[in-house]
Order: structure tokens, then sequence, then C-alpha cells
């Protein structure tokens, strides 16, 4: 590493990215004393959750301790690492920033060709089994008994990595869409959507839903896509998504509960003062969590004095 002059080295930690051996310990080891090291930790896996058992949780702790400086983006995280003995005052809560955007709805559905009336549910990203997709569909047959022009849209599609069992699930929710009569209600293009589409896709929805089960501790960037773009969120009550409840808690639904997600997404459509107070509980948040605010917090902590 080139860290010669640098008063800091920041570095960012997933578990995708690094492998669990010697090579990013000894990166931290062997910088100058002089340097403040910062680190990332983006996800930390509880030992009961992973298929490697306390490997990830003991590598995390591992890195921290080398560390003089640890960000993480939940107070979820914060805890574990601290019963695993890394010290609360090197460990600070940031959150993830926020990119803001204010993308106009008619434009964003011309430009998708989406339908111009009616109000649409977005699902975001890659189709997988933890997302839970095929809950919101049995939402969605309970929304339409109320209210008739609401659609379902699926922005992504299979990952190209996608294995056998993935496959199969996108085969059964198909199964799931016609037995439920859904058809001209699902917009599923099964494709990858492009960044430069992003703002256009959560500008163009309604009511944007999480209801994922997973048991990571790690922050969602696409929940704050969401939120920067103003757009109600409906989510798992999962440690993934606890900032939601600085936006309303009521917004949180328990895991596989398609009746409570229709009930959540119901009131936003047909409650208008509830509704108004979601989308300014929303903007106060993602100007909170806005990239801007977070740099700030960033830049505090590398001037911040030890002790």
């Amino acid at each position: 590493m080139h860290t010669k002059g640098a008063d800091v080295v920041h570095i960012q930690h997933e578990y995708s990215i690094y492998s669990f051996d010697d090579r990013l310990p000894s990166v931290l080891e062997g910088l100058d004393k002089n340097i403040k090291k910062v680190i990332t930790i983006h996800c930390v896996r509880p030992a009961q959750f992973s298929e490697r058992g306390a490997v990830d949780e003991k590598f995390a702790a591992r890195i921290a301790a080398l560390s003089d400086e640890v960000i993480v983006h939940l107070p979820s995280q914060r805890a574990i690492l601290t019963r695993l003995g890394v010290p609360s005052d090197k460990i600070h809560v940031i959150p993830h920033g926020t990119e803001l955007s204010d993308g106009d709805s008619r434009a964003s559905r011309k430009r998708l060709e989406l339908p111009e009336e009616g109000k649409i549910m977005l699902m975001f990203g890659f189709v997988k089994p933890h997302k839970c997709l095929h809950i919101v569909v049995e939402a969605l047959s309970e929304i339409l008994k109320e209210v008739e022009d609401v659609y379902l849209f699926v922005a992504g599609g299979l990952a190209p990595t996608a294995k056998n069992k993935e496959k199969d699930y996108v085969e059964e929710l198909t199964s799931k869409i016609e037995d439920l009569g859904l058809q001209s209600n699902v917009i599923f293009p099964n494709r990858f959507f492009p960044n430069s589409d992003v703002p256009y896709l959560f500008g163009a929805c309604d009511v944007v839903l999480f209801p994922y089960y997973e048991e990571d501790r790690s922050a969602s960037g696409s929940f704050h896509l969401a939120i920067g773009a103003k757009r109600p969120v409906v989510a798992s009550r999962i440690p993934k998504f606890e900032e939601l409840g600085e936006i309303c808690d009521e917004l949180l639904v328990l895991p596989f509960n398609s009746l409570g997600i229709a009930k959540m997404v119901l009131r936003l459509l047909q409650d208008d003062e509830f509704h108004r107070y979601v989308i300014d509980r929303t903007e106060e948040y993602r100007n909170l969590t806005s990239w801007q605010a977070v740099a700030g917090q960033h830049l505090r902590l590398y001037n911040r004095v030890p002790g």
C-alpha cells in the first residue's frame, strides 16, 4: 500500500470481498503507527447464523482490534462487537449514506413503460428466496380486494450466478402468480436494470417493500435508495431494517406476514394523514443520512483525538 504521508487509512470491509486469511490483518499491522487506521465493518454475522460458525465474528473482532476507530451502520452491529471485546469507545455508529433524488412519478413511469394510472409497489434487486417475493404476491392478492388498480413491479431478475434453487423459486413464483390470477397486476420483466434506471425505478413507485428474512447484521443500500427518493418503505422487522424505526416503527412488519404487509400498504394508500406523516419523517431521515451529512461525520471521526 502506498501510504507515505497519509494521515488516515480507511478500509471498507465486507465478507464477500475479503477472505478470512491473514492478508487484511497483516496490512493493518504493517501500517505506520502514526497513521490513524479506520475500518468500516459493513456486515457482522453472529456465529449461530453462519455456516462457518464463529469464524466470521472472530475475524470481525480481530480486524476491529487492529484498528484505531471502527465504523458500523447499526446499533445491533455495535452490540455484537462490544460482546466480542472491542472497546465501545472506538465503535461508532454512522448510518449508510443516502443519495437524494426527486424523480417525477409520471416521467419515471413513462420512461419505464409502466402503467400511468394506479398505485405501484416496488421490489428492487435480484430475486432470491430470502427476499420473500412470494409473501408480497400473497399480500397483493389481499390488497386487490379493496383497491383495484394496484401493481407489483419486480425490478430485477435472477442473478448471473443464480443456483438451481433460485431458478426453481422463480418458477414457483410464476405458478403462484397464475394460480392467484394476478398476471395483470404483477410486472416482472425478470431482467437486470442499469444504474441509470435506478432513480426512475424508485421515482415510479408509491411504496417500496423489503419483506426479507435474514440474520446478518448489515445495513441495506437499497433501503437508502428508497428513502432517498422519499418513498414510503414497508419492511420486515429484522436487524437489517431496524433504522426504519427512526421513520415510523409501524412500518416494520413481522417476517412472512403477508396480511400485515397488505394492511400496512392499504393504510399508506388510503389514510392521507398517515401517509403525509410517513413522507415527512422520511424527508427528515433522508436528510439526516445524506451523503453530505455522513461525510461530515466521517471527517469529525478522522480528526478525533482518542481518549
